[in-house]
């Protein structure tokens, strides 16, 4: 048996690499349209597991619903407020990007990742599933819900 440290830092290499992989095939292959809008689907599917599931739960156990509440709002409300500024310096015209999302920070019970949890909805929102609906049309609800079971599934993989 390998040791927890060599461990960990082959499955750090192995979820690293993805990224990575994922890059060059979006570099070197067109991929269609259609094909990312389902892959922003099932992508904003599981962004909302992980509000759900990662970030609202842990937050209201630890600090109640108001101050849970507020954070999640006013994630959303400075989200929408920069992108709102933004529209109106002409960014409205830039190239759609799917997402960029804040990383998961370390520590889900702080004021700054409730917050960030409020913004990373109002994106989804915003942004994923109407591009996902432009091109997946009757199927972009489904294909979100995929991705939220996919990681709930995933999440409980480890639970005994």
């Amino acid at each position: 048996m390998f040791p927890v440290w060599l461990q960990a830092e082959f499955w750090g290499l192995v979820g690293g690499s993805a990224l990575l992989l994922g890059a060059a095939v979006g570099y070197f292959i067109r991929i269609p349209q259609r094909a990312i809008a389902t892959i922003m689907a099932f992508g904003a599917g599981v962004l909302i597991w992980a509000l759900s599931f990662e970030l609202m739960d842990e937050a209201y156990k630890r600090g109640g619903f108001d101050s849970t509440a507020i954070g999640f709002l006013g994630g959303a409300a400075v989200y929408t407020a920069a992108n709102w500024f933004l529209n109106q310096q002409g960014a409205k015209h830039r190239k759609r990007s799917g997402s960029l999302h804040p990383a998961k920070t370390e520590s889900s019970d702080s004021g700054l990742a409730i917050a960030a949890a409020g913004g990373i909805l109002a994106t989804i929102s915003d942004t994923m599933i109407p591009e996902a609906f432009e091109e997946t049309h009757d199927f972009a609800g489904l294909i979100t819900v995929c991705g939220f079971l996919a990681a709930f599934v995933l999440s409980k993989l480890g639970e005994t």
